[in-house]
């Protein structure tokens, strides 16, 4: 599956009731491969691939959702995904 592809079938895709985004950075890959992992089934996906597929290392598409597995060096940090709130 090309970027294009990946793009082309996420996008503008809602979901259902269960429909969910999954960030995984842990120790282990820091250390031996330097990469995050984000899974998803909805239009996150195509967004997140649009926006730093130069970095993005596999791409496994299982039919229900799809896990793309970035380098470190397009991720900012899962603390940034939150506001400040008052």
């Amino acid at each position: 599956m090309t970027y294009d592809d990946l793009i082309k079938k996420y996008k503008n895709k809602k979901g259902d009731v269960e429909a969910e985004t999954i960030l995984v950075d842990n120790n282990f890959d820091r250390r031996n491969t330097n990469t995050v992992s984000v899974w998803g089934c909805s239009s996150d996906i195509a967004k997140i691939a649009s926006r730093c597929k130069d970095a993005i290392v596999s791409i496994r598409d299982d039919g229900d959702g799809c896990s793309l597995e970035i380098e470190r060096r397009a991720f900012r940090g899962v603390v940034y995904a939150f506001r400040n709130v008052k």
